[in-house]
């Protein structure tokens, strides 16, 4: 009995449930908007109406690349919030500390300066804004170079790296041997500044050059003899005001820094404004930096070129702007060392580097010829660093990415112009028709914008010319250093044995 009655209780709640369930109302459910402003929060809620839903749909825009997510699209700058900082602003520093950079003038920091917007970070730096804090120095003296230098740029008063003449580093690597310095770009050329000159009648005895030891100028003088067949072992090197300058047949020296009074006696033979890349200005590491901070380096070279680009467009603007430093020259004063002058473009490092063309004057030679000039003359004692202290990983890398906008000079010159007299004479008493070749690349390369004439003697007599072989060592060196057929003219008579190679003034 107590069993049916529990069977009939158990039904009777079943039967209850089932009718509470069937007619009770019901709420429709809205489900929360998801969290981080997502696609989905802009969604209207879901109705009865699946047209409406599918407009709402249509109205989010797409995912880009067809990806089937609903988060938001990218930003033109690579962002992924439409709030994000510009990229400038968030790119990541190339180096964890300030680069500080020290030049030898302040013609030579004034690109810098310009990019910077001063000696620290401007709010619009160039360098700022690929990642680099740069801080630039300027130093009268090159023992003030090497100073820093040696201090390195982690100390107040160091630097990382030196802008200065290839000349002068030269001059200066056994003293900085221990660092592993090395050239890493070229940030311009020397033109016109240093001057060579003879005297209208030389001086009997062993010829006497003076000139400031180690300077560009007297690098200049020395290769010039050395082309004419003065080797610098013969040559006595004397300081400007010594006794022995009245006795001096050639005079090399800085003519923005002792003016034309330097060359009184004496004849203005040429200027590096006739051999436009043979002094070049050059920016100067650490062979540990440029290794482990290429990519800094690369972004400090494209600043420097784009501030060459600046000062380009308004040069009275940027010489206003850099004489506001503290110790800059008077505007004028610096436009004239601006002057002599010439900035350098990604093809003519690629050039000087020997990653492109075949020309003769690589930053490899020219370090080899200015050390075997300097032993030579006793200003140096010790053999060559082998091989030479140029690092190409930069120039390769500014090439290869397309770090930035160097500027590209046009060509100067041109044309087959020459005028009646030369302005150098090579002559190789016994012909060698290799080295020929390779003086004939050297000269064209020096003097880029001049004639050059060449004649082998022949067996006729004094003076006669082999026509064949002439025209066998122009076609030679044409093909070898790609030069143009103006270029090379062949000479009629050659006044001495063996061969010879003019270089034409230009009219």
């Amino acid at each position: 009995m107590r069993q049916k009655i529990v069977f009939v209780l158990l039904v009777c709640l079943l039967g209850g449930y089932g009718a509470i369930f069937v007619t009770r109302s019901r709420a429709q459910h809205t489900a929360p908007a998801p969290e981080g402003g997502g696609a989905e929060a802009s969604l209207p809620a879901p109705s009865e109406s699946t047209s409406a839903a599918a407009s709402a749909a249509a109205s989010v825009a797409p995912a880009p690349n067809g990806s089937t997510s609903a988060g938001p699209a990218p930003v033109a700058n690579g962002s992924t919030s439409a709030s994000a900082p510009a990229a400038d602003a968030g790119t990541a520093p190339l180096m964890d500390r300030p680069l500080k950079v020290v030049s030898l003038g302040w013609e030579l920091a004034a690109p810098a300066l310009l990019a910077n917007e001063g000696q620290a970070p401007g709010p619009k730096s160039v360098f700022t804004t690929a990642g680099l804090d740069v801080r630039v120095s300027v130093a009268d003296a090159m023992s003030v170079v090497e100073e820093a230098l040696a201090r390195g740029g982690g100390d107040e008063k160091g630097a990382d790296v030196a802008v200065l003449p290839l000349p002068t580093f030269v001059a200066a690597y056994e003293r900085l041997r221990a660092l592993s310095p090395e050239v890493f770009f070229v940030v311009g050329f020397s033109q016109g500044r240093e001057a060579f000159a003879a005297a209208e009648t030389p001086k009997k005895g062993a010829p006497i050059l003076v000139g400031t030891p180690g300077s560009p100028a007297t690098f200049v003088g020395l290769f010039m003899l050395d082309i004419q067949g003065v080797p610098a072992s013969s040559v006595k090197i004397v300081a400007p005001g010594s006794r022995e300058e009245k006795d001096a047949s050639y005079v090399a020296f800085d003519r923005m820094e002792m003016g034309a009074d330097a060359a009184a006696g004496h004849k203005i033979v040429l200027t590096t404004a006739d051999t436009p890349k043979l002094v070049p200005l050059v920016a100067v590491a650490p062979r540990g930096l440029i290794a482990d901070k290429e990519r800094a380096l690369a972004a400090l070279a494209d600043g420097f070129s784009k501030g060459q680009s600046m000062l380009a467009k308004d040069p009275p603007g940027g010489a206003r702007i850099v004489a506001a430093a503290k110790g800059a020259p008077e505007p004028l004063a610096l436009l004239r060392r601006l002057g002599d002058m010439k900035s350098a473009s990604l093809r003519d490092n690629t050039k000087l580097a020997g990653l492109a063309g075949r020309g003769a004057l690589t930053l490899q030679t020219l370090f080899g010829r200015t050390w075997q000039l300097y032993r030579a003359a006793s200003l140096l004692a010790t053999p060559p660093p082998s091989p030479p202290p140029i690092a190409t990983s930069v120039i390769a890398t500014l090439a290869r990415s397309g770090f930035g906008t160097l500027p590209e000079m046009s060509g100067e010159g041109g044309g087959d112009l020459e005028g009646t007299k030369s302005l150098v004479e090579f002559r190789q008493e016994k012909l060698d028709e290799e080295a020929l070749i390779d003086t004939i690349g050297l000269l064209a390369a020096v003097f880029e914008r001049n004639v050059l004439r060449v004649a082998v003697a022949g067996a006729a007599g004094p003076g006669s010319v082999d026509a064949a072989k002439t025209k066998k060592v122009i076609e030679a060196a044409a093909g070898r250093y790609n030069l143009q057929p103006w270029r090379l003219v062949a000479q009629k008579r050659t006044g001495s044995k063996g061969a010879v190679v003019m270089v034409m003034e230009r009219p």
